[in-house]
């Protein structure tokens, strides 16, 4: 996905915001089974780095824009 203005830059962020505090909850989860809760959380971290990627590109190519 390519973000295509500010907007959707917002959103991202705070996307991304939501997915992080998913990601430290289950961190600090002790009930479940680990297997599972660990799968959760790399698939997680995965979502994560994806969207930081994306604000970062979209960010690069607005200060080269200037």
């Amino acid at each position: 996905m390519e973000l295509r203005n500010d907007r959707e830059l917002q959103h991202t962020r705070e996307q991304l915001m939501r997915v992080e505090r998913l990601y430290n909850n289950a961190a600090t989860e002790t009930n479940g089974d680990e297997e599972f809760r660990e799968i959760e959380m790399e698939s997680l971290k995965r979502f994560i780095n994806q969207l930081k990627e994306e604000i970062a590109r979209y960010e690069a190519r607005r200060t080269v824009r200037r």
